[in-house]
């Protein structure tokens, strides 16, 4: 007689065969068709349903409490993020005064016009928009959606990416390859930095490897080519986002793991022509990648010279060694993360997105590495060259963070191009892969590093939280506040470490997702839409005006002025500029005795003042502009001023409306009248 508890048995014994004969890699040691898209199939369901419903992390609903009171109906969950201001006051802003222009390739605010591709990637139609697909969406559907489109478009390509790699690692685990793949998009780096310029690089990496196990291992050459066109566009993609501190590391970490995966094949047997010849799809592709590339510069050659010959970023060299102890926690203060959301990173770094980090599983398990490196040399197996590549690129990043004196050499690998803390991409990357290494080879070896060699790294992790605590506890008390648990994030995370060791890989990967999900999971809001400022009463106002009678503003005060002018379309003398408008700061500065303030990637604002333009850099990536309507610049070259400035010399100046704003202060529109 069967009893209810054997009969559970028994369907659990079922389900489990099923799912192994499901997940049985192919001949080639690879996932099967069906696994390798089954994630990528469910993250592109949600990002469909998220874009349908116009939900997004945008944070563009920090402009709002400058402009109007009350609850913002709009939000779901969270709060809108001051630190992403590049998101929400920069990109954000041009994207919808893109759209109020039409999407031209010049966009129109600055006198003299502005490249709307280099570097501010901002929507626009022509060729180019096909190799920016999170951009596609401002095409054919409406602003909010467009936004939403946008967000998701690059981080769920990230996921999908980073579960295409491991699971091409660990073909019988996609349960734990999606649930790695969800922490790593959940990493306090990526959403403080969640920019299409630091998204694409990383997937651009992880997909490049995945491509490069599949022609190293599979025996269809179908296969090869489809990898090598999915590289030969993400290239093209990470290409045109032309942020080369991110991209640096990330073309490491390839690079290095690419050299270790070669070598290991070869000592596998493998013929050197066989190697070359199965390589050759990633090369063409990445040829093809490179001429589409190269002929996109050079019809933006001029702009691209422009940008390079700025004061701010310009031909940009950053030494080596120039991280210290700080900086060294802040890279490795993971469980201290939910302090970034209050804006307090304290001892972790500058502000919220300097501080952010990763949680570096694979590199604390740098001692298990050894042993197996050490197991196999004994055994007089072939050694896991994977690894061995990976954790050579790990040391040469750390290398240059910490190690002085080199700088010839790192200029070898275009290291001076980027900086410490874009630096940790390359390590969170490299983490990634070398978790995914290790875990390969315990299941393969049915193996588990010893007790106290699996205590050791999860122990020191764990002194290594509890000492930023003290000094925290110390020095500045309020850093901790928002973080009360992180007592808790450290024992968790410390656990994932153990439990990685012993090959409890499941438990391990739970644990992984709880302490990402935890940390940084609502960095950013849940938001609808997008706070669209042509909404406003001031913006209509500001564009019935110059329906009737068009010119030049300019925007005098807080950042309300410039995104408001901005977004409605008009020609300005404000907003973000990349390459500097000649023809522009040749009105403002006609004898360019301010030429080192103005000719930078920056913000341009104004603020009152008295006689002729005077530029300042209250820090180097904002220009701020004095201005006064009796002065020669304004009466030849200004007709509109928006303002919610004190004390701004009224002279010269006929107020044609105001509007009250949050905090007793008040927006006018003024029109420049003769001195």
């Amino acid at each position: 007689m069967t009893t209810p508890a054997s009969a559970d048995r028994s369907r659990l014994v079922r389900w489990i065969a099923r799912y192994r004969k499901i997940t049985r890699p192919n001949a080639d040691g690879l996932p099967p068709l069906r696994v390798l898209l089954a994630f990528p199939a469910l993250l592109l369901i949600v990002g469909v349903i998220l874009v349908a419903l116009g939900i997004n992390g945008s944070s563009s609903g920090e402009m709002r409490e400058y402009v109007e009171p009350g609850a913002d109906p709009a939000l779901i969950l969270g709060e809108p993020q001051f630190t992403r201001s590049d998101e929400w006051n920069v990109q954000t802003v041009w994207a919808i005064a893109q759209a109020e222009q039409g999407f031209p390739l010049e966009n129109q605010t600055f006198p003299g016009g502005m490249d709307t591709t280099v570097p501010q990637d901002l929507p626009r139609a022509d060729w180019s928009v096909a190799f920016r697909p999170h951009l596609l969406g401002f095409l054919f559907l409406d602003v909010d959606h467009a936004i939403a489109f946008k967000w998701w478009v690059p981080g769920l390509a990230l996921a999908a990416a980073a579960y295409a790699f491991l699971v091409s690692v660990m073909p019988r685990r996609p349960g734990v390859a999606a649930m790695l793949a969800t922490g790593f998009f959940f990493s306090p780096l990526i959403q403080w930095w969640y920019l299409a310029t630091t998204l694409w690089p990383a997937a651009w990496a992880l997909a490049t490897m995945a491509a490069l196990i599949w022609a190293l291992r599979s025996r269809s050459s179908m296969s090869r080519w489809i990898w090598a066109a999915v590289i030969a566009y993400l290239t093209v993609v990470m290409a045109m986002g032309i942020y080369v501190p991110f991209i640096v590391p990330s073309v490491l970490v390839v690079l290095f793991f690419a050299v270790g995966a070669s070598i290991g094949r070869l000592r596998a047997g493998m013929r050197f022509r066989e190697l070359g010849a199965r390589l050759v799809p990633i090369i063409t592709g990445g040829v093809v990648a490179s001429a589409i590339t190269v002929f996109w510069l050079a019809t933006k050659a001029s702009t691209v010279e422009a940008f390079l010959g700025t004061a701010y970023p310009g031909a940009r060299s950053t030494p080596t060694g120039g991280s210290d102890a700080l900086s060294f926690a802040s890279a490795v203060g993971s469980s201290f993360t939910q302090a970034l959301n209050a804006q307090r990173p304290g001892l972790l770094g500058a502000n919220s997105s300097e501080a952010s980090t990763f949680f570096y599983i694979g590199i604390y398990l740098l001692p298990v590495i050894v042993w197996i490196v050490a197991r196999e040399v004994r055994a007089r197996r072939r050694l896991p060259w994977e690894l061995i590549g990976l954790t050579a690129v790990v040391f040469l990043l750390l290398a240059y963070l910490f190690v002085p004196g080199w700088d010839a050499i790192a200029k070898l690998f275009l290291l001076d191009l980027t900086l410490a803390a874009r630096v940790r991409l390359g390590l969170g990357l490299a983490s990634l892969a070398m978790l995914a290494y290790v875990i390969r080879y315990l299941d393969r070896h049915r193996a588990k590093a010893g007790l106290w060699l699996s205590l050791v790294p999860a122990g020191l992790f764990l002194l290594s939280q509890i000492a930023i605590a003290l000094v925290a506890y110390r020095a500045i008390p309020a850093m901790l506040e928002p973080v009360q648990l992180w007592w808790l994030w450290a024992l968790l995370s410390a656990f994932v470490i153990f439990a990685m060791s012993r090959r409890m890989i499941r438990t391990g990967a739970v644990a992984f997702l709880i302490v990402t999900v935890a940390g940084s999971g609502l960095t950013n809001p849940v938001y609808f839409g997008v706070y669209d400022l042509r909404e406003t009463e001031p913006s209509k106002v500001i564009q019935e005006i110059d329906d009737t009678a068009a010119g030049t503003w300019v925007g005098v005060g807080s950042r309300v002025p410039t995104a408001m002018l901005l977004e409605s379309g008009v020609e300005a003398f404000n907003g973000f500029q990349g390459a500097p408008s000649e023809s522009m700061w040749s009105l403002i500065d006609p004898t360019s005795q301010f030429e080192y303030q103005w000719n930078r990637l920056a913000g341009v604002n104004w603020i009152p003042g008295t006689g002729d333009p005077v530029v300042s850099n209250p820090v180097g990536d904002q220009i701020e502009v004095t201005f006064d309507a009796c002065a020669d610049f304004a009466q030849e070259h200004v007709q509109f001023v928006l303002s919610d400035a004190d004390g701004l010399d009224t002279n010269c100046l006929r107020e044609i409306d105001s509007f009250e704003m949050p905090g007793d202060s008040t927006l006018s529109i003024f029109e420049v009248t003769p001195g």
